[in-house]
């Protein structure tokens, strides 16, 4: 195993925490998930080689992700658009969740569905957050300031705990 293929597979181990959250953000269901999993992992071996060394790894293979989950939900947007146009279809209701037998897992579902309203950067700031990742590293991926973080964040804190508010009652 030559060095390219083992620092790929350790970049995967140390962060498949953080894939598998944009997988579970961006993908619709299980099979769509790992679908997007492969695309992901895919184009960090592509990218792997211009990976300079500028930025920490693990943000590197964040940017990456995300920008591959972004990419990927445009074209399908844009595919959905154009056989909806083409088919002068109405628009598909949303599928169905199935319901879950434990309080937390129903809590955490809610959350998700609320993060899935927000806007694609809102999403993937709230994702990094969960992570744990630093302003820093934020502002680096999303390319805005460590104060703009703080202050987006603190929006999106207020909007998804409206939401999340609205569906209790």
């Amino acid at each position: 195993m030559d060095d390219r293929e083992q620092t790929y597979l350790r970049l995967i181990r140390e962060n498949r925490g953080q894939l598998r959250k944009i997988c579970r953000v961006y993908g619709d269901d299980a099979a769509d998930r790992e679908d997007l999993r492969q695309e992901i992992l895919l184009q960090l071996w592509r990218s792997l080689p211009s990976f300079r060394g500028d930025a920490d790894a693990g943000t590197w293979l964040y940017r990456v992700a995300l920008n591959t989950a972004l990419s990927r939900r445009r074209d399908r947007e844009t595919r959905e658009e154009a056989r909806l146009h083409r088919e002068d279809d109405a628009i598909p209701d949303a599928p169905s969740r199935p319901d879950r037998e434990h309080r937390e897992r129903e809590r955490l579902e809610r959350l998700y569905a609320a993060i899935d309203r927000l806007e694609d950067a809102d999403r993937a700031l709230v994702l990094m957050y969960l992570d744990e990742k630093s302003y820093s590293e934020m502002a680096e991926v999303l390319g805005i300031t460590e104060n703009y973080v703080g202050v987006r964040l603190h929006r999106i804190r207020k909007r998804l705990s409206t939401w999340l508010s609205e569906e209790e009652t």
